[in-house]
Parts: structure tokens; C-alpha cells; sequence
């Protein structure tokens, strides 16, 4: 009696009594005492814009499901275009020899690719302590994935603008060993589209059956209209403790980020603010506190990045969930002095 299926949220709003009016698509709209935004960060995608026309086929990451759907790729020209996780996927998939003709990766820079397993154990369990100080930890951390992986170059690719781990990190177990083998080839970025060609920025040109955008999505959330509930032109989207925007604490942005390594328990942890709040046993800070710890965590997860849209959610787990539990105990705190 409380869940309702086969039901869009068409809109949302705040009413004057700070309660939020949700309009279904059936078209009745119901008011909640709260609201919890949890339609995810990989749904829209984020299209490039090159000048020219591409006559074959083209679609993002997103609706590629496998080399035969939605189109068949097989003895197939394909260019690949980024070399984030889905691409790194997509290009060791299409690239086996009974798949593409030929397949490049096309990117703006290099990146590193990390193993998935590292001594023999998920490289997601390599994660730094929460009380490791965090340069100390990267500094370690990249000088040990530059003895595993070696140098991008090695294997073909170009050589990195930027250190291991100071972006989002790009993962695979195969993409290494068929860029070495020549199964992928590598260009820059896209220049020009040319009909059933395409020319790249180091003036090659190339005859492509098909071009599949790997570049990533928007942050969207097409239910809302108050220009306050919407990322800015990059993307941003700040928010405390990746969840709460600050002077409105009846809504909650669930698993809003790119944590490392884990998104489930991630969202899991987040629930555990939330629902202390809304039983009365947490009591959040002042908006300006708020703003305050946005301005340092933003500093503390995201700053060794280099400026990209892909980099605007980023949170290290060990230690976001750690400053998370302190949070929760402040803010018990601060709900037991104002009952007293």
C-alpha cells in the first residue's frame, strides 16, 4: 500500500510549508514530508560536438549492450571514442579478432589503466586507510601502480598529462594486453566527421563503419525546475556530505558520486544520516557550517584531480564514510542540547 509501481515522477517542487509536491505522471500530484532523489548519474548521456556529419552508425556507450545489439559490429571499422571505464570495456570486447575489423580508441589525452586484481585481490580492496595522510597515500599509491602497469607508452598508448590516481581511474584486465598485441590502435581526438570517414586531430584520416561515444554523462534531474536543484554548466553540483543541500532538510541526493571503491555500501552508509534525521535523533549544522564542509571536503576528495566534468562527485570511500559516522555523532549531539 505504500510503493507505487508502473509511475513516473513527472515533477517535484517545495511548497510554501516546505513539504514537496510530487506530480506523477498520471497526473496527481501527492505531498511528502520528504524526498530522496535517487535516479542516478549514468542515465543521460554526454554527447561530444564535432563539426562535419557521420553517415554509419553512431551511438553512445549507453545503448551498447553487446558487438551484435543494437547493430552488429562484426568485420567492422570502429572507433571508440574515450578511454574511460566503459570504453576500456567496449574496446577489449570489440577489438577480439572474430569481432571488429579494425578498432581505435580516440581520446583527448592518455590515461592510466589500472589492473583489476593486484596480488591476487581485487585492486578495489588496495584502498588507503581513512588515518593515511592523503599525499602520503597517492604518492604510494601511484609510484606502486607505475612498477604493476609500467608506462601507458609501452603498450602503444600516449603518455599521460597527468599522475596515477589525480583522475578518475580507468580499470580493465584486457585492455593493456590488446593495445600491446596491436588489436587496439590508438588516435586523438575526433577533429572532423566526414561522411563515412573521420579525421583526427593529427590529420589522419580513416573510412569508420561505426563510432561509439565512451564520453561519459550529464547530471540530470529532469523532475525539478529551481535552477537550486540543478548542476552548473560543468557539471558541478555541490552538496554536504554528498547529500543534503544546505537549508533544505527534508530532501536527500542518494549515491550522488563516484566513490571509490563502492557505490551500494556507499549509498547504504548514507541512509544512516538520513534516517537519523528523520526520526529526530540527528540535527544538522548551520547552513553556513554546511557550506563551510562542502567548501573543505570538495578540497579534500577532489583536489588532486585535474579539472574535468568527469571529476565533479568524486568521494574516496574509507574516508568519506569515516567523516560521515563523525558527522552522525555530532549531529545526535546537537539533537540531544536542543531537547534538553
Amino acid at each position: 500500500r505504500r510503493i507505487i509501481f508502473n509511475t513516473g515522477a513527472a515533477k517535484g517542487r517545495r511548497a510554501g510549508d516546505g513539504r514537496w509536491e510530487v506530480t506523477l505522471t498520471t497526473g496527481e500530484t501527492r505531498t511528502y514530508d520528504a524526498l530522496f532523489v535517487a535516479n542516478g548519474h549514468h542515465w543521460d548521456p554526454r554527447y561530444p560536438d564535432y563539426p562535419g556529419e557521420f553517415s554509419g552508425h553512431a551511438m553512445h556507450a549507453h545503448a551498447y549492450r553487446s558487438p551484435f545489439d543494437p547493430v552488429d559490429l562484426r568485420g567492422k571499422n570502429i572507433v571508440v571514442m574515450g578511454m574511460g571505464n566503459s570504453a576500456m570495456d567496449i574496446a577489449s570486447e570489440l577489438s577480439q579478432k572474430p569481432i571488429a575489423k579494425t578498432l581505435w580508441v580516440a581520446a583527448r589525452r592518455g590515461v592510466w589503466v589500472l589492473p583489476k586484481y593486484m596480488n591476487g585481490k581485487v585492486a578495489d580492496k588496495a584502498a588507503m586507510p581513512h588515518w593515511m595522510p592523503r599525499k602520503l597515500g597517492l604518492r604510494l599509491a601511484a609510484k606502486r601502480i607505475r612498477k604493476i602497469v609500467g608506462n601507458m607508452e609501452d603498450y602503444g598508448l600516449p603518455k599521460p598529462d597527468h599522475e596515477p590516481l589525480t583522475a578518475h581511474p580507468s580499470v580493465s584486465g584486457e585492455f593493456l594486453t590488446r593495445a600491446g598485441c596491436g588489436d587496439i590502435k590508438f588516435k586523438p581526438n575526433i577533429a572532423e566527421l566526414m561522411g563515412d570517414q573521420v579525421r583526427f586531430e593529427d590529420g589522419s584520416v580513416e573510412t569508420v563503419d561505426a563510432v561509439i561515444y565512451a564520453t561519459g554523462y550529464k547530471i540530470s534531474f529532469p523532475f525539478f525546475d529551481d535552477p537550486d536543484l540543478l548542476p552548473d554548466a560543468e557539471n558541478r553540483f555541490p552538496l554536504f556530505k554528498r547529500m543534503m543541500k544546505p537549508g533544505i532538510d527534508n530532501l536527500f541526493f542518494m549515491g550522488l558520486a563516484q566513490p571509490l571503491p563502492t557505490l551500494v555500501n556507499f549509498a547504504e552508509q548514507q541512509a544512516k544520516l538520513a534516517a537519523a534525521l528523520l526520526t529526530g535523533a540527528y540535527v544538522p549544522p548551520s547552513p553556513a557550517e554546511m557550506e563551510a564542509v562542502i567548501a573543505k571536503d570538495e578540497a579534500l576528495h577532489m583536489g588532486h584531480f585535474y579539472k574535468s566534468q568527469r571529476h565533479t562527485i568524486q568521494v574516496d570511500f574509507g574516508l568519506y564514510v569515516h567523516d560521515l559516522m563523525k558527522e552522525i555523532g555530532r549531529g545526535q549531539a546537537r539533537a540531544r542540547k536542543a531537547a534538553a
